[in-house]
């Protein structure tokens, strides 16, 4: 056995104490693992087990919210989902169980002291869909809500913070390949308690304004704002949650 054989049987084998499963097919773990960067290893990268692997994350996700959620409406649902398969959510979940110490990158990549955030989501999802090939839908599902159904608890108990800002931008790079835009429309009040208006931009569609104290807070309840908008979330109780657009902004004289 060659020495780049040996290496990639070790690495087989720490994955598979990661998963809890051995695979009949260790060629699919180890495509599962391997990174498109690794290209001088010529081996098969995990580009389409990423693919695949995304789809049956989506579909785990769905199902488990549907029969755990019976009374919340469709916006709520999404709104869960979102956050459950926001790459934020998968490239923790990835580093958890540390698949980030065993991916093969390329030479560029290793010498990084922390890996992309993309790298780690890509290389769950990839994983999720080896299970799948491996050992069936029983098996991926298991992994998945294994490592990320905690996440729901946390939602559930208020205990996930809520920012509108990153779910935007899992929303708008996954389904419309762009990124938000932050524009502060307009500036009232004297500098000990200025309000700030801002805009939310993706490309050129623009979203309702919201006000704040700061223009971090304004930015927040813009986001929530284009997030009802899209029909990611619906709108919430004027009087749970404030978004109120109009009752936030400063008061003219």
């Amino acid at each position: 056995m060659s020495e780049k054989e040996e290496e990639y049987q070790d690495l087989v084998r720490q994955l598979e104490l990661v998963v809890d499963h051995t695979f009949e097919n260790p060629k699919l773990a180890i495509e599962a693992i391997t990174h498109s960067s690794a290209k001088d290893r010529d081996l098969p990268c995990n580009e389409r087990l990423e693919f695949l692997g995304d789809s049956i994350l989506g579909q785990v996700i769905s199902e488990y919210l549907f029969h755990r959620f019976p009374g919340n409406e469709e916006g709520d649902l999404s709104t869960m989902k979102s956050i459950l398969v926001s790459s934020k959510t998968l490239a923790a979940a990835a580093a958890d169980i540390g698949i980030d110490k065993i991916i093969i990158l390329g030479r560029g990549l290793t010498e990084k002291k922390s890996l992309p955030r993309s790298i780690l989501c890509n290389a769950f999802e990839a994983v999720i869909a080896a299970l799948y090939l491996d050992g069936g839908v029983d098996l991926a599902r298991s992994f998945v809500l294994n490592h990320i159904g905690k996440e729901v608890e946390e939602i559930i108990h208020d205990r996930h913070e809520k920012n509108y800002k990153s779910l935007l931008q899992d929303y708008a790079q996954r389904n419309l390949s762009m990124i938000p835009n932050y524009r502060v429309v307009q500036e009232k009040g004297p500098d000990h308690k200025k309000m700030f208006e801002v805009m939310v931009e993706l490309d050129v569609q623009e979203f309702g304004s919201a006000w704040g104290p700061n223009k971090k807070d304004a930015e927040q309840k813009a986001a929530q704002q284009a997030l009802i908008d899209l029909g990611v979330m619906e709108a919430p109780e004027p009087e749970k949650e404030g978004i109120n657009r109009e009752s936030d902004q400063p008061a003219t004289t």
